[in-house]
């Protein structure tokens, strides 16, 4: 990792935009206008807002749209993202400069300074507040590069990587810190205000969150620790219950401010990104409603209000999938009538038909899969079961026959260049420790992709 000067909000905006690699831009105004390019010092509410800009770009861009195109969920249709759809083909280029995202320019850095002014007003609202966006940003981190750094991110020009699991552990300490603290009151407890775009500063919200968060992460763990399935439940019932708790990135529709997924298909890359024929074809089959709302009538490209409105607000983490995560984490502990109630709250959530009640067995636990990998479209987390679960059972295509389905993300070759502990890309692992490869889909056939 680079050794970096303190990160002012100017620079954790220019990180953002420079994180969307294929054009994305960023907020501005508001707190984010307060002289960024003379500042004498940073405010606790200017590093936060450089914080959430980062992580909703880091969430929002590049990373969930490859998720997207490997599970067959999008179709790459021209130049890296037609090379990735038909071929697998990812390098040390693919990410753009995400891995340094992960720690300048609104990243652990400014996390970490955010702490520090936090602590120093003794602000517990602030400082549960920033826990939580560390806990989201290294495990995000995690799931996609396996070993990261974290514990030595202050040690020097080459800090060591810390296993993926341990850092797993290290988030779910830090997602605990953040709910303790987010429970203390008092009269300097200000937290961010109307700086937090998603929450409002709300306490409640922000504990909710810290709870699906982890139990994403439990669950993130849960092929190679099975344990986890039921520590993802108990957080899951104290996470995230209904759409008003959901953590959302909003935009103005400003130039500059709009969604990440218009500023990519209608503004810097028209023609690079498509629906992927896979999920319309399941969506067909399904008669499921969710065809329109995220595709134009005949599929060929995405719907009007889904992708080229600049002020949809994009999900983050849902009730939604806080509901399938309690749904399916209980269904795997062998409580099969609290699955099916957590899968129809889901479901009432989604405005889609319920799951009937004589719905048991592998029959259920299709059900649930099936509706994760739909409800939570455009995310980072279909591809995160996928490589738990070989669901669904997507068979690559015959332009990458041979291949299997990509399992996590190079290194940048500029951190593989600063830092002498990061592997040269040849020598790194195709699997992620968490994620070793499935012989069978959770139906006992042949997993055709891993």
């Amino acid at each position: 990792m680079h050794r970096y000067n303190r990160i002012t909000t100017a620079a954790a905006l220019v990180a953002a935009a420079a994180l969307a690699g294929c054009g994305d831009d960023f907020l501005t105004g508001g707190e984010l206008s307060t002289d960024p390019n003379r500042p004498s010092a940073t405010t606790t509410k200017q590093t936060f807002v450089g914080v959430q800009s980062n992580l909703w770009a880091i969430l929002g861009s590049d990373p969930s749209r490859l998720a997207c195109i490997i599970v067959e969920g999008c179709a790459g249709t021209n130049a890296q993202y037609q090379a990735l759809s038909e071929s697998f083909s990812i390098d040390e280029n693919t990410t753009n400069g995400f891995y340094t995202t992960i720690y300048a320019g609104g990243g652990l850095i400014d996390v970490r300074r955010e702490q520090q002014l936090a602590r120093a007003a003794a602000d517990t609202l602030f400082l549960g507040i920033a826990q939580v966006q560390e806990g989201l940003l290294m495990g995000t981190a995690a799931d996609i590069f396996g070993d990261v750094v974290y514990s030595a991110a202050y040690s020097g020009p080459n800090p060591k990587l810390d296993p993926q699991l341990t850092v797993y552990d290290s988030v779910q300490a830090v997602l605990s810190r953040a709910i303790v603290n987010l429970q203390a009151k008092s009269v300097t407890n200000v937290g961010p205000g109307s700086a937090d775009l998603a929450y409002g500063g709300d306490r409640a919200a922000w504990t909710a969150l810290a709870h699906t968060l982890k139990a994403r992460f439990y669950l993130h763990t849960a092929e190679v620790r099975p344990a986890a399935y039921a520590q993802a439940l108990s957080e899951a019932r104290q996470g995230i219950q209904g759409p008003a708790g959901n953590f959302m990135a909003t935009f103005s529709g400003n130039a500059g401010e709009e969604n990440f997924l218009f500023q990519f298909v209608a503004v810097n890359r028209p023609g690079y990104l498509a629906p992927g024929p896979f999920i319309v074809n399941l969506l067909e089959q399904r008669n499921d409603p969710r065809l329109e709302r995220y595709f134009q009538p005949d599929a060929s490209d995405f719907a009007d209000a889904y992708a080229y409105d600049p002020t949809t607000s994009m999900p983050l983490v849902t009730a939604q999938e806080n509901l399938l995560i309690a749904a399916e984490a209980a269904f795997r502990t062998g409580d099969a009538a609290s699955a099916l109630t957590f899968l129809n709250g889901e479901q009432r959530v989604e405005g889609v038909p319920t799951t009937p009640a004589s719905t048991t067995g592998n029959a259920l636990l299709q059900a649930i899969l099936t509706e994760k990998y739909i409800a939570l479209y455009g995310t980072l987390e279909p591809w995160n079961d996928y490589k738990r679960t070989c669901f669904p059972n997507i068979a690559p295509p015959e332009s990458a026959r041979g291949k299997k389905f990509p399992a996590r993300l190079l290194y940048d070759a500029n951190e593989r260049q600063t830092n002498t502990n990061i592997p040269p890309a040849q020598s790194q692992p195709a699997r992620n420790a968490n994620d070793p490869a499935n012989a069978t889909d959770p139906f006992g056939n042949k997993c055709l992709g891993q």
